[in-house]
């Protein structure tokens, strides 16, 4: 996938890691949320894995980024599971929000588990 800022991977027959950079600019986010979803679609993606290791701080700007992203994806059956978050960003993120998350979060792609599975 071709949008600055982010390096979108299959790992697996529906498995993508989707790896942000410093350069992303979530200001565009409606170009963003659809060339991620497009290409998820296209693919019949079932499930993405965010990783957030280069991301120290977990703002109120970046969490809705992140949200509109789960909720988006969600929309075509992808779920979405955040990957490799820092303490620090953890920590930023419990301080402001008020409910769970679209998204799922694990340590690694191989400590997330569905819940009932």
């Amino acid at each position: 996938m071709s949008i600055p800022g982010l390096h979108l991977t299959r790992i697996g027959s529906d498995d993508f890691l989707l790896e942000a950079t410093r350069s992303l600019n979530i200001r565009d986010q409606d170009r963003l949320l659809e060339g991620i979803a497009s290409r998820l679609q296209q693919a019949r993606a079932s499930r993405l894995y965010y990783d957030l290791s280069e991301q120290a701080l977990i703002d109120p700007v970046y969490y809705a980024w992140l949200d509109a992203l789960a909720r988006t994806i969600r929309a075509i059956n992808v779920e979405m599971v955040c990957i490799h978050m820092q303490p620090t960003a953890a920590f930023a993120l419990a301080q402001f929000i008020r409910e769970k998350p679209a998204f799922e979060t694990a340590l690694d792609i191989f400590g997330w588990q569905k819940t009932g599975q």
